[in-house]
């Protein structure tokens, strides 16, 4: 079902055929390791959000500064 719907989503351009064919092979990866593998005995840790607080030394200087 999920590989449906990126074909469908990489067709209309809603995202990049390349970007498509990246998240259908890691569902594929993820999902060939998953049935080899043991069920995990504690649920995995979440990520935090994206967006959420940035530390300073990832910001990146601004286009004008940076040609000084």
């Amino acid at each position: 079902m999920a590989i449906s719907a990126l074909d469908r989503a990489a067709s209309k351009g809603v995202v990049h055929r390349n970007n498509a064919a990246r998240r259908k092979a890691r569902l594929m990866k993820r999902l060939n390791t998953s049935a080899q593998a043991p069920a995990p005995a504690a649920p995995a840790p979440t990520r935090a959000a994206k967006g959420t607080a940035k530390s300073p030394a990832k910001t990146t200087r601004s286009k004008t500064a940076s040609k000084r």
